[in-house]
Formats: C-alpha cells, structure tokens, sequence
C-alpha cells in the first residue's frame, strides 16, 4: 500500500436553474487494493458533505428558482467504484415570507437537505458495509477446509489415511514410526468440525481404524484425537508392504482425497493372503500391481503419496501421485545422528569376514554395496557413507554393479552432504571400533 494518494476534489455549479450537478471525484493512484480505498473513506465523505451544505447555505443566502436533479457521483479509481446519487423529485421554490416588516426571508425549508441526507446517508451505510466484507475476507484465513500431512494439502471434508506399518516403519529405534503416528495426530488435530477422516493400516495385512469391521467416517468430535492415538500405539508392526486391499477399501468410501505414506517399495507374498490384491465390485481379487491398479481402478481419487525416508521409494509413489492427480512429497530423516550402533558392529563383522574367505576386491565391494543400501533405506546415512568409501575410489573392474554404484553414492551426497561419522556423537563400540580401523 502507497503512504500518499493524490486527492483532488471539483465541484461544479453550472448548467441552468433547472439542473445542478455536484460533482465529486476521488482520484486514487492506480493498482490501490480495497483496502486502501476503505481508509481514504472518511476523507471522502467529509469532503462530499461540506461540499453539500456549502451549497445548501449558498442557495439561502442567493436563492434559486427550482432544482430538478441533484446528482452526487464519488470515484474511487476505477469505474466499477462509481457511485451516483440521484434524487428525480422537484423541488418547487417557497415564496418569500415577511417577518416584522423588514425585508422578505428566504425560505428555510428543509426538504432540499433532508432528501440530500437520506440518501447520502443510506448510500454511505451501503459503502462501509461492502468496505466491511473487504476487510473481513482480508483478515479472515481462507474459509476453505483443507488438511495437510508432512506438507501435502487436500481440499475437502472428507480424507483417508493410508499409512505403512510394516517392519522397515520400526528404523531408527522407532524412531520412523514414531515421527508418523505424531505427524497424523497433529494432522487430524486441525481439522474443523465439519470435516471427517478414517484411518488403514497395511503390512501384508490391512487393519481398519479402531477395529471396525465396516469403515466408517471418524467424525471430528471431543477426543478423536485420543481415541486414534491409543490405537495406533496398541499396533504391532508385521511383514511385507502391500496397499492394494487398503486402498480399495479407501476407494469405496468416496473420499475427497487419500493420503499414502510409505517407506518401502511394495511386495507380495509369493502365495497371495486373503488381504493382498486389489478388491474388485465383484468381491473377486487382482493382483495387478499397485501403479497398475491404481491407473486402472482409482484414477477419479487425487493420491497424495509421501515417500517417507527412504529415497528408494520415490519413484513409484511419484507415478501414484501424477496418475491419480494427487501430489507428491519425499521426507527425509530428521536426524543423522546415528542410532542402531548394535547393528552396524554386526555389519562391519560380515565385511571383514567377507575379506578372508574371499580375497577378491570384488566381492567385499559388493558386499559393501548391499549392506550400504540397506543403511540407507532405515535412515542411517552416516553408518552407509561409511561402509561405502571404499567404493567411491575403487577400480571400476572391480565394481560389479556401476549403477547401483552411482546411485548409492549419489543419495549419499545429497542426504549427507559433508558430514562424516568421525564427527558425531557415537557409542563409544563403535568409536572403538574406528579408531581401531583408521587406514
């Protein structure tokens, strides 16, 4: 908003005894919001009324034959900001009266400046209310209800969530699935009253919200939020990554839009469960995969995928997002501090055993390499950066698989950066164990 506007004000007498126009015009400086207007408001109607009862006391002292029209327009800036007032009943002159024998009064009737007032004054009314309905949508947040989870937003009142429980949920001490079931409460927290949700959990098994056996809508009421906390800590993580029968279930119910958080990349059992598969109208299964289904099934549902620290994921939840119009968000380990020291002993163990049964450089690489990667996919970047130097400079025969090679250190750098292991606070096993090691 400018901190000056220009201000000019005419006011023009001419015409004829038959007409006369009171013209006032406000010129605001161009690309001036409402807002502006609103507060040049007042200057503008002071202006107009001692404008009105100048001409008011003028036509006592000097007279007029008659007025036909009285017309009053303000502008603010643009045309659509034009107001007009026009009053079409004539006003006949009084004769003079004489008081006490001295000279003839002019008449004092009223009816000029009541009629002038009355419809200033229900014009101006009309004006501040509208400045009002500026002000309050200004002020107001947006009226739209929308949820959002780990920054994915959704317009609508009623979402679906489908969140992974599988093992891999478990990394960094819980940690992973933890920061979820947080995230998820907080998400429902801020939904209004007139919105509602429900919840799937999937493995290669799917649970329904609270044990229901039919979903139904989890209304936003006193204590929801409690309720879907105490169950989520009650769950047990179990195997396999599968969200083919969740989904369906998700599908039936017509939401506005699903939310799919996931840190693997799916499986299936080799010989299917009851709960994996796609669940058809018919009551029959598929077991197309889930991109698939998905492109085939359930394309009218925007899918907002969160590919949930494991960089390994993001791809197919990116064809999730785009082919069901939903969004997609990857979200990285809140920490590097490294967590499962117990696990990278063990690690480090099967390396060195790898060295002295096979004293090829090829197989402690690609040994390496697989253990890296599974580093990686849990959120412990340090521990893989680590176990994966030697294969940043070694000799490119001796490398097995160059592309997973490039791809590990790749998702390294960019997750890591220059941060190293030696530099964070570690279990004193483990700062043993390197020092011991130091080339």
């Amino acid at each position: 908003m400018r901190e000056a506007a220009t201000i000019s004000c005419v006011c023009q007498l001419l015409r004829s005894p038959e007409k006369l126009d009171l013209l006032m015009v406000l010129e605001d400086l161009e690309n001036d919001g409402p807002r502006s207007k609103a507060h040049l408001l007042p200057v503008v109607m002071s202006l107009i009324l001692h404008a009105l009862f100048a001409f008011i006391l003028w036509s006592l002292v000097f007279g007029i034959e008659s007025v036909s029209s009285i017309r009053l327009t303000a502008s603010l800036s643009a045309p659509s900001n034009i107001v007009a007032l026009k009053i079409q009943e004539t006003v006949q002159p009084v004769d003079p009266l004489a008081v006490d024998g001295d000279e003839p009064a002019r008449s004092t009737d009223a009816t000029i400046k009541n009629l002038l007032l009355e419809a200033l004054a229900d014009k101006v009314v009309d004006l501040v209310e509208e400045t009002n309905q500026v002000d309050e949508q200004e002020d107001s947040p947006n009226s739209t209800p929308v949820v959002d989870f780990f920054g994915a937003e959704a317009i609508g009142n009623k979402f679906v969530f489908v969140v992974d429980t599988s093992y891999s949920m478990d990394a960094r001490n819980m940690e992973r699935y933890r920061r979820a079931k947080d995230e998820l409460i907080r998400s429902v927290s801020n939904l209004k009253p007139e919105q509602s949700y429900y919840v799937f959990l999937f493995s290669w098994q799917t649970r329904t919200m609270l044990y229901q056996q039919t979903p139904s809508w989890i209304q936003v009421e006193k204590n929801h939020e409690q309720r879907l906390d105490r169950w989520l800590k009650d769950v047990s993580l179990s195997s396999g990554t599968d969200p083919r029968y969740a989904l369906s279930l998700a599908n039936t119910m017509k939401p506005d839009a699903i939310f799919l958080l996931s840190d693997g990349q799916f499986n299936h059992p080799n010989t299917p469960f009851s709960e994996t598969g796609w669940l058809l109208t018919d009551g029959t299964r598929s077991q197309l995969s889930v991109v698939e289904g998905i492109a085939k099934l359930m394309s009218s549902i925007p899918i907002h995928t969160i590919s949930f620290e494991n960089p390994f994921t993001k791809d197919s939840m990116q064809k999730i997002a785009k082919l069901s119009g939903g969004s997609f968000r990857y979200i990285k380990t809140q920490s590097h501090v490294p967590v499962d020291s117990k696990r990278f002993l063990a690690a480090v163990q099967r390396i060195e055993e790898t060295h002295r049964e096979d004293l090829k450089p090829s197989s402690e690489l690609q040994r390496r390499m697989s253990i890296a990667r599974e580093f990686i996919a849990d959120g412990e970047f340090a521990f893989a950066e680590y176990i994966a130097r030697p294969i940043r400079d070694a000799d490119p025969a001796d490398i097995k698989n160059p592309i997973l090679r490039e791809i590990l250190l790749n998702i390294i750098d960019e997750e890591l950066g220059d941060a190293r292991l030696e530099e964070m606070q570690i279990n004193s096993e483990v700062e043993q164990w390197i020092q011991k090691h130091q080339p």
